[in-house]
């Protein structure tokens, strides 16, 4: 069970970790759904390969005590890339 699961992380991180990259070097994010949303394509890519990085290190590198402030700082960058803050309403003419 638990190399099902390492094998499920590992892939995850994968993932994410090429689709960072793309999104860092093109400016273009490869999932639809999360394109509509990304205002920054970039930092949304930073963060992906953060959560990558994290990702990968909580399997190969289990005493590592600093993957918890990596995976926060890959969540808190790609929110920021959403761009989570309240929308402006056009203004009727």
């Amino acid at each position: 069970m638990s190399s099902v699961i390492l094998v499920a992380v590992l892939m995850m991180a994968l993932i994410l970790g090429v689709t960072g990259l793309l999104a860092m070097v093109t400016g273009r994010i490869a999932f639809p759904w999360v394109r509509r949303g990304a205002k920054q394509p970039r930092v949304w890519g930073a963060g992906a390969l953060l959560i990558a990085a994290n990702l990968a290190t909580a399997w190969l590198v289990p005493n590592f005590h600093g993957q918890s402030l990596v995976g926060m700082a890959g969540l808190g960058l790609i929110c920021w890339a959403q761009g989570w803050r309240r929308r402006e309403t056009p203004r009727a003419k």
